[in-house]
């Protein structure tokens, strides 16, 4: 999270999620199965894209208790709307939040996403949660070393979380000490949200209500399919109101990708697109990681 209005770019997470990353495997698709994209490289709004808290990165301890307090059980939106998440202004490495929360009965809202580090060789899973009613700061990332706790999750499980909170490059997640099973749920109803009230153009508080939720935005508009990563592959694309609308980024995630197999950009300018999926944030920028991207009529 942040004080200042950015991006996306996985791994938080997102989610995850590269751009030229045909090369993942998947087995199952959507928002009905477990999926587990592997990935050796990418540049995603998820802390998933990146080293894990437990891959040997510093941390610096600090924040995380002015709504939240350790040791108790608290809310997802208590977590994102602590000042430690919301005024963070480290991009560049993590900051140690309340340990030992609890937050009960939230619901795995996206499958669970596998990433390896490309500096640590080190297995993490990624997966999102929500509370049932969804909305709002309804959303948060949990981040664990794979094999682990995350592993089995699949989406509409209920769940109960004890772990310690962190901002890693300001998306802020929950590493899991325990997860107890809870049954299983329908997910909360996507946030239908108006691609121009979020992204570029709003307060950085706004564009921080919706991280790690799931929206959906209706009818965009392609206004740029190849925008660029940080090693010149395209991995996203922009969309808006118009075809001169760039206000929010789509990376590639879950099975969905912005293009084919041999780089080359899988949508057109001027197509008219839904889509739905995870907000994300990585350096400065928010984006969607979608769980379905499909032509509109």
């Amino acid at each position: 999270m942040r004080n200042v209005m950015k991006w996306q770019g996985m791994a938080m997470a997102g989610l995850c999620v590269m751009a030229s990353a045909c090369a993942n495997t998947t087995s199952g698709s959507g928002t009905t199965g477990a999926v587990t994209d592997t990935t050796t490289s990418q540049d995603t709004g998820a802390a998933a894209g990146t080293d894990a808290t437990s891959g040997g990165q510093d941390t610096t301890t600090g924040g995380g208790t002015d709504a939240t307090t350790a040791g108790t059980t608290t809310t997802i939106s208590q977590i994102q709307q602590d000042p430690s998440s919301t005024g963070c202004t480290n991009e560049a490495g993590f900051v140690d939040g309340a340990k030992g929360i609890t937050l009960s009965q939230v619901v795995v809202v996206a499958p669970v996403q596998t990433s390896t580090s490309k500096t640590s060789g080190k297995t993490s899973d990624a997966v999102w949660v929500q509370t049932k009613g969804g909305g709002q700061w309804s959303g948060v990332e949990l981040y664990a070393s794979s094999p682990g706790p995350l592993t089995t999750l699949k989406v509409g499980d209920v769940i109960t979380v004890t772990g310690d909170v962190s901002e890693a490059f300001c998306v802020t997640e929950v590493k899991p000490i325990a997860v107890t099973p809870q049954g299983t749920t329908e997910l909360p109803v996507a946030v239908t949200v108006d691609v121009d009230s979020i992204g570029a153009s709003q307060p950085a508080a706004t564009n921080e209500s919706y991280e790690s939720v799931l929206i959906s935005l209706e009818g965009v508009i392609v206004a740029d399919p190849g925008v660029l990563g940080t090693d010149g592959k395209i991995h996203y694309i922009a969309v808006g109101k118009t075809d001169a609308d760039k206000s929010i980024n789509v990376s590639s995630g879950f099975g969905n990708y912005v293009t084919d197999k041999t780089g080359a950009a899988n949508y057109t300018k001027g197509q008219k697109l839904n889509v739905q999926g995870i907000v994300s944030y990585y350096k400065g920028q928010y984006t969607v990681t979608p769980l379905s991207i499909t032509v509109a009529k």
